[in-house]
């Protein structure tokens, strides 16, 4: 997932002035950038959009009796007690399951939204880990990536076939919504313009 800035006249030409500094250093934007990332991960995956800000397609078995969604248990939220976040759960046995991954029947009577069926406590969430680049002297860049998302089999990264559609319809999570890119545009702009107004430093 990448934040870019959309450009504008206004904006052009306070890019031009950031230009000219030597080697203004964006590490705090790109902090900002990670941290809306996760945010932004996390407030639409609960809210069951895609990456665009579209509700995702709904899941139509699970649960099975939907008037009564089974309560998550203490192992199917990695022990956690309290917090409305679950913790990161990736490769081996886990009080969750092999993997943390549920059983079918696990699966089919939670009432989460679209490829969050424990909610806060679901992968998509909890296992998003971000990072940032600076691959040129004029380029930063703050992405994120799901780490230890598998299968059973402890190598098959399933989330690529829900993102993409394949051999199902497409849920996609692989961006960032219109209102956090807002958010980072916002965030962008403010820190370009302390950089000029400090000369850098």
């Amino acid at each position: 997932m990448h934040l870019n800035v959309e450009n504008s006249a206004a904006l052009d030409r306070l890019m031009a002035r950031l230009r000219r500094l030597q080697n203004p250093d964006a590490t705090p934007l790109m902090q900002t950038w990670m941290r809306y990332i996760i945010e932004d991960n996390k407030r639409g995956v609960l809210a069951g959009l895609d990456k665009d800000g579209n509700p995702l397609a709904p899941v139509t078995y699970r649960p099975e009796d939907k008037l009564k969604p089974a309560k998550l248990t203490r192992e199917q939220k990695l022990g956690v007690t309290r917090g409305k976040t679950g913790r990161f759960g990736g490769h081996g046995p886990l009080a969750s399951g092999l993997h943390n991954n549920l059983t079918s029947a696990e699966y089919r009577q939670l009432g989460g939204p679209p490829l969050a069926p424990r909610g806060a406590f679901s992968r998509v969430v909890t296992n998003l880990k971000t990072e940032f680049d600076h691959p040129s002297p004029d380029r930063w860049m703050a992405y994120g990536w799901w780490d230890q998302v598998v299968a059973n089999d402890g190598t098959t990264k399933f989330l690529k076939y829900h993102f993409y559609g394949i051999g199902q319809k497409r849920r996609d999570l692989t961006g960032v919504r219109p209102e956090g890119v807002k958010k980072a545009r916002a965030a962008a702009i403010a820190w370009m313009r302390d950089m000029v107004r400090s000369g850098g430093v």
